[in-house]
């Protein structure tokens, strides 16, 4: 029985996506590259599932079709989404080690160089160590970061699959600023959002909706609780469908009724510390220069917030606990290396007093050679609502 297939993405695009990692694992001397993490599977298979405990894996030959190692239980969500990938099935209850192993063997793939990511979230301390002791004798080498800086510089098609999360994620905002007034339950207010972006079709929630309202605002990831919104309180947004696994997310605030100086002030200072760091970006312009940007104003304000000092982490294809990408290619003033054209940005610019209140406003950004383009169109400002 063939069964409908669930895919975004042609069998050209991932074939050039898989020439990209092949030609950076060629600077790396790496012959086979045994993939663990499941956005890097998705980026180079199309293989997806909700299922991220069980043990998966993508080896990647400098030539040929790469193969999945794939439990049997897995088998409809492999046929019905991956794309230029071959599979081998395991049985339930099998040495995961052993698997991965036969089937490097079989293919004359253990040997020269082996490339396995060795800080991954997808591969834990344990299974690194038996497969780096079973995968003699071939020389491992550590590849964390090889197919993640790859996947920096967006694809036309990945591109206007984020333009489209964008779209969703300013209805969901818009919904909700419609939601939030005094009296009204935080949950009620994620749930009208939550409804948007399941309704556009989200995959699922790489990151819960976040809606933090009063003294919670204060305070970074948490989230609703049926607690009560309050005159006076600020309410932050946080979020981004999830369209095969690409997201768009942006971060806003609402205060319910006229907003304290204090806290119009510091909604001001975010709208301007981003539109500073946007200002400061385009292709060639060092990642640093760009955080720097940022700093130079949040450090007016240092010593009176809770700030994460991050200015800027790339975004694209997220699984949960995160939409992150895991390049360590971050818009940090100790990352001097410099930006490409299409790479894409979330500036997650937070003001928290902490315990007490706080607001953030952030924009989801594409470098180009001139500039940058902000996904969003909601206004970067505090909404008043009443």
């Amino acid at each position: 029985m063939a069964l409908e297939r669930d895919v975004h993405f042609t069998a050209e695009e991932f074939k050039a996506r898989q020439a990209r990692v092949r030609k950076a694992m060629a600077a790396k001397g790496i012959d086979t590259l045994v993939v663990h993490s499941a956005p890097n599977i998705y980026y180079l298979s199309g293989h997806h599932t909700l299922n991220l405990w069980d043990y998966q894996c993508l080896l990647m030959p400098s030539e040929g079709e790469p193969v999945m190692v794939l439990w049997q239980f897995e088998r409809g969500c492999f046929e019905m989404t991956a794309v230029a990938a071959g599979v081998d099935y395991y049985d339930t209850g099998a040495d995961f080690v052993a698997e991965t192993k036969a089937s490097l063997a079989k293919r004359g793939w253990l040997k020269g160089t082996i490339g396995l990511e060795d800080n991954s979230r997808y591969l834990t301390p344990q299974l690194h160590a038996k497969l780096v002791a079973a995968l003699a004798p071939a020389r491992v080498v550590g590849s964390s970061t090889l197919v993640e800086l790859v996947r920096l510089v967006k694809t036309p098609a990945e591109l206007a699959l984020m333009r489209r999360a964008a779209k969703v994620t300013d209805d969901a905002i818009e919904a909700a600023f419609g939601m939030i007034r005094e009296g009204v339950a935080d949950s009620q207010v994620c749930a009208t959002a939550a409804r948007v972006l399941l309704e556009a079709d989200s995959m699922a929630f790489s990151v819960h909706p976040m809606v933090c309202a009063g003294f919670k605002s204060g305070m970074p990831h948490n989230g609703n609780n049926g607690r009560t919104i309050k005159r006076g309180e600020t309410v932050f947004l946080e979020w981004s469908p999830s369209l095969f696994w690409y997201h768009s997310p942006i971060m806003r605030t609402a205060v319910v009724g006229p907003p304290a100086p204090r806290v119009a002030d510091f909604a001001k200072r975010a709208a301007a510390t981003v539109e500073d760091m946007m200002a400061a970006t385009k292709a060639g312009v060092l990642a640093s220069a760009v955080a720097e940007a940022g700093k130079r104003r949040v450090s007016q304000i240092r010593d009176q917030i809770l700030f994460h000092d991050v200015y800027g982490y790339p975004v694209g294809i997220g699984f949960p606990p995160t939409w992150a990408e895991e390049s360590a290619f971050g818009l940090m003033v100790n990352n001097r290396r410099p930006l490409e054209a299409n790479m894409v940005f979330h500036i997650p610019m937070t003001h928290r007093v902490y315990a007490e209140w706080g607001v953030g406003l952030s924009q989801t950004i594409v470098v180009t050679e001139k500039g940058c383009e902000a996904m969003s169109r909601t206004p970067l400002a505090l909404r008043v609502v009443d």
